[in-house]
């Protein structure tokens, strides 16, 4: 559920696996923290899934009723900014984080923000998680619900995520093919 990269469950495709190869081959990789399935444990717990899909419903028929649609996005946004993470495991993951500024995000994608302290990334998360809910994010994948799966991300992190030529050249070495590399005070951050 909460891992440190290096103790992530290897994966055989993602940016994960890439991190994790980098990291392997001695490349400077950030302190990040890989959750998995802690959001889906959050949906499970607060029986979000449900009250999520009864709020679509009607929303995606012959037609797509566009004022429904903002209501229940607006409602499952919400939902998920204001439902509460199961205690115990709010402690490991402030325990498990690095200390100072953190970027939340998914795995795979652009970060999502960049958090001061612990309990701002706890708070971050959550907002990640909404985000799936948003009304593009909605209908890129309608009249499909359920979010894509993917691991959500706690990385340490300076001010600034700059793409890193030099690094991205020797992790396109490392992965034998060419990717960029984004990276805060010459460690890896991104991968593409």
């Amino acid at each position: 559920m909460i891992y440190s990269l290096e103790q992530a469950p290897k994966q055989p495709l993602g940016e994960v696996a890439d991190l994790q190869q980098l990291l392997k081959a001695g490349l400077p990789v950030t302190p990040t923290l890989v959750l998995e399935g802690v959001e889906t444990e959050f949906y499970q717990l607060g029986n979000l899934a449900e009250q999520i899909r009864r709020a679509f419903e009607g929303v995606f028929g012959a037609r797509l009723d566009e004022e429904k649609l903002e209501k229940a996005c607006a409602f499952a946004e919400k939902l998920l900014r204001e439902s509460y993470l199961l205690p115990e495991r709010a402690d490991e993951v402030r325990a498990a984080l690095p200390e100072g500024p953190v970027l939340v995000r998914y795995a795979g994608e652009a970060p999502f923000g960049l958090e001061a302290g612990k309990q701002e990334a706890l708070w971050a998360l959550k907002r990640l998680w909404a985000s799936r809910w948003q009304l593009d994010a909605v209908l890129l994948r309608g009249p499909e619900l359920a979010p894509p799966e993917a691991a959500s991300l706690v990385q340490a992190a300076g001010d600034e995520l700059v793409l890193d030529e030099a690094l991205s050249a020797q992790a396109g070495l490392v992965l034998g093919r060419a990717v960029k590399v984004w990276a805060s005070q010459g460690r890896v951050v991104r991968v593409v």
